[in-house]
Parts: structure tokens; sequence; C-alpha cells
């Protein structure tokens, strides 16, 4: 893959603290990220969506990135290979990032190996990062 080398990041001129004093109808609400991960079939998806229902509900800005869904779209083109399973989880990292830096719950529904997340864990920055497995049994 042949990388871009003329592309400057460009900062922010409004902070995270400052976006979070107007996202939500919480006032100083900052982002963050919940990373569920689990096999197939164990429920991960179920959970997110609960979740992400009950935070709106409650006035807490927050959107789900169900693997699944994600595949669907930003990740159509890669499979199943070691190295597509590894770039699914370093995009999801990337876009969790800035859905958190944006002041809402990213909550995160995917099958990563725990290895492939501690990889992509400083891509998150300063971001609370929380890592639940979800260990359900699959149903038929």
């Amino acid at each position: 893959m042949q990388r871009a080398t003329n592309v400057t990041y460009q900062a922010h001129h409004v902070s995270r603290n400052k976006r979070g004093q107007v996202v939500g109808t919480r006032g100083g609400f900052r982002g963050c990220t919940v990373w569920l991960t689990g096999l197939s079939g164990a429920g991960k998806t179920t959970v997110s969506m609960a979740l992400e229902e009950y935070l709106v509900c409650h006035g807490i800005p927050c959107y789900t990135l169900d693997g699944d869904n994600i595949r669907q779209g930003l990740n159509k083109n890669l499979g199943f290979s070691p190295e597509d399973r590894e770039e699914n989880v370093r995009r999801i990292a990337e876009v969790a990032k800035l859905f958190a830096d944006a002041g809402l719950v990213c909550i995160t529904s995917f099958i990563s190996p725990y290895t492939q997340v501690c990889n992509f864990v400083p891509l998150l920055g300063a971001h609370c990062i929380i890592e639940s497995v979800v260990s359900g049994e699959a149903r038929s």
C-alpha cells in the first residue's frame, strides 16, 4: 500500500473540553470508547444496542459501531485474512477515536482478538477505553 507523503495533520481549534460543554444534555460530558469483543453469536450486538439505547435515553450522546454493519460499508473491501482482520480493527479504532473526540460514547462491537486491541489502544489516545469480553452462549 502506498502511503501519502503530502498529508499534514490539522489540529482542531476546539478542544475536547470545550466540545464536551455543548454536546448532549449533560454539559461537560467527555467522550470515550467502550470496546465489546467476544466470539460470534456471544451477544455483543445485543449488549451494544441496549447500552446505546440506555445512554441516549439518559441524555448521553453515543453511537454503536457494529462489526457486521461496518463490513457492509467502510470495511467492505476487507476479507478475513489475518492482515485484513488487523486492518478492520485498526480502522475501527481510528473511527472510535474520532467519535470520542467529538464527545460521544462510541460503543464498538467486534470479534477482535485481545492482541489486536492492545496494538491499537495507543491510536485511541488519551480517550477513555473500556474493554469488555461478551461471553454468552451462541444461539441457533
